[in-house]
């Protein structure tokens, strides 16, 4: 129930949901003869819209959070596992024999597992699970394609239960934990890496991040930067939830993390 709260209430606060929210509310105003707010609401909506859908935007919001941690040099990485977040599937790709395919910044993620664990030979948990359509979680698609680009099925460890970042590090913590692995090479898209590496952190692991998926153009701007497009508010819109995110794991989830890991050191404790 908390789950599917969560994500009814991120729905309508993270755009474009609250964008809808807004449209609604102007035209409730409008019906109310409140003329001056709604023509305010309606200006802000469409301010933040097209600033969202630029490269500028895109770029203001998502350079902090990709800047947050560098790229390493993977011929000098030490860990003792190599764990891959998962963000998506496509149910019932044809191109995937009916069975769940991964969405494509899921593959950049795995990929740059991939180059990660031909250096260091260490163990893959892919970490992902089916959270409301698919007929399998989406570790197993991931495991997939690990396997079809040549990691034996021997390395890779499923963990497909989490349906979110916070539950990613739960489930992995489980796997690992009980196993004396705390030390973790920790792949994600470069814009989810900060709140990626404060759960896993607060969750006992000890994180090397390996960022992947950049979008931010790192070219100079010109005026085509300056053209509202699609891609730029789906990126746009991906950073906002990480802040929102972010926040969120701050004021409600931490605390419940470190009770979690508290319980968990606990049962780790050796008995007489």
């Amino acid at each position: 129930m908390m789950f599917l709260l969560s994500k009814t209430l991120g729905v309508l606060i993270i755009p474009p949901g609250i964008f809808l929210v807004l449209l609604l509310l102007s035209i409730f105003l409008l019906i109310k003869k409140r003329k001056k707010l709604a023509t305010f609401l309606l200006s802000l909506t469409a301010f933040l819209l097209y600033l969202l859908s630029t490269e500028v935007g895109k770029n203001f919001i998502l350079l902090p959070l990709e800047n947050s941690y560098p790229y390493p040099d993977l011929n000098r990485i030490n860990c003792e596992a190599i764990v891959v977040l998962g963000g998506g599937e496509i149910p019932h790709s044809p191109a995937e024999n009916f069975w769940a395919s991964v969405d494509p910044k899921v593959s950049k993620r795995l990929y740059e597992a991939f180059k990660l664990w031909r250096k260091v030979k260490k163990p893959i948990v892919v970490s992902g699970g089916s959270v409301f359509r698919s007929a399998e979680s989406e570790a197993v698609a991931m495991k997939r394609f690990l396997t079809t680009l040549g990691v034996p099925s021997e390395f890779v460890i499923e963990e497909g239960k989490s349906r979110n970042t916070l539950e990613n590090a739960i489930f992995t913590g489980e796997l690992l934990h009980r196993n004396g692995i705390e030390k973790i090479c920790l792949v994600t898209s470069a814009f989810h890496m900060p709140r990626s590496v404060r759960i896993f952190e607060a969750a006992g692991f000890n994180v090397i991040p390996v960022p992947s998926d950049y979008r931010v153009y790192r070219t100079p701007y010109s005026w085509y930067s300056f053209m509202p497009m699609p891609s730029y508010l789906r990126d746009s819109l991906w950073g906002v939830r990480e802040y929102v995110g972010i926040l969120y794991f701050e004021l409600l989830q931490k605390e419940r993390l470190l009770k979690w890991r508290a319980r968990e050191d606990s049962n780790l404790q050796p008995t007489d």
